[in-house]
């Protein structure tokens, strides 16, 4: 039968003043209480056999700046930090990641959000407007959905326009109808755009004189 432990000792060089704590270790599924059982397993140049169970210093602190332990605490002495007194302060994790970029407002009557990415946001636009323009703009991601609200919009005319956009990676366009919109008319036109594993999504009953275009777009 072979053996169970360590292929090589873990201190293979040692230093008259070095100081090596080990114990309450489960090897083979006994559990090595003494110098001797760890050394049969590989373990050698214990200096401290800890017992399970315990808070020592020596065991489970920084022991050179613990000056004792209360109640399995270790107590720290000037220049120790943190839980087990080490010599310098423990940092607290990396930053959390920004927060997205909140998407863009709808931009002014004849004017249209241009050449940017959108940020990966569910958004509803169309409320109370008469224009929703977006040119160049890439929507990408399964987060990704923009729902126009086509009862939302107002006025004689409402335009939206989608003018050489891209759409991917599992982004929507949802075009939520109402035939009970306060338009007169309603013009939806979608150029020169591409869905590209995306999904652009008519819903709903649209008003009556509404015209849909959509014309030199690839749906892949």
């Amino acid at each position: 039968m072979g053996t169970t432990g360590l292929s090589k000792p873990l201190l293979s060089q040692a230093d008259a003043g070095h100081r090596f704590v080990a114990g309450c270790l489960t090897v083979a599924g006994r559990v090595l209480t003494t110098a001797a059982e760890l050394e049969l397993h590989g373990i050698t140049n214990v200096t401290t056999v800890a017992a399970c169970g315990e808070r020592t210093k020596d065991g489970d602190c920084f022991a050179p700046l613990t000056t004792a332990v209360i109640d399995c605490k270790c107590q720290c002495a000037a220049g120790g930090y943190g839980d087990v007194c080490v010599p310098a302060p423990v940092p607290g994790g990396p930053p959390p990641p920004p927060s997205p970029s909140p998407p863009p407002p709808p931009p002014p009557i004849g004017e249209c959000i241009s050449d940017m990415v959108y940020p990966e946001v569910a958004q509803a636009v169309g409320s109370r407007l008469s224009w929703l323009c977006y040119r160049n703009v890439t929507f990408s991601g399964g987060g990704m959905i923009l729902t126009v609200l086509i009862g939302g919009m107002t006025g004689d005319v409402a335009n939206v326009t989608f003018d050489g956009c891209t759409w991917r990676d599992g982004a929507v366009l949802l075009l939520l109808g109402n035939a009970y919109a306060a338009v007169g008319s309603l013009n939806i036109v979608i150029t020169g755009s591409t869905f590209s594993d995306a999904l652009l999504r008519p819903e709903g009953v649209f008003p009556p004189r509404t015209n849909i275009t959509i014309s030199g777009t690839a749906l892949r």
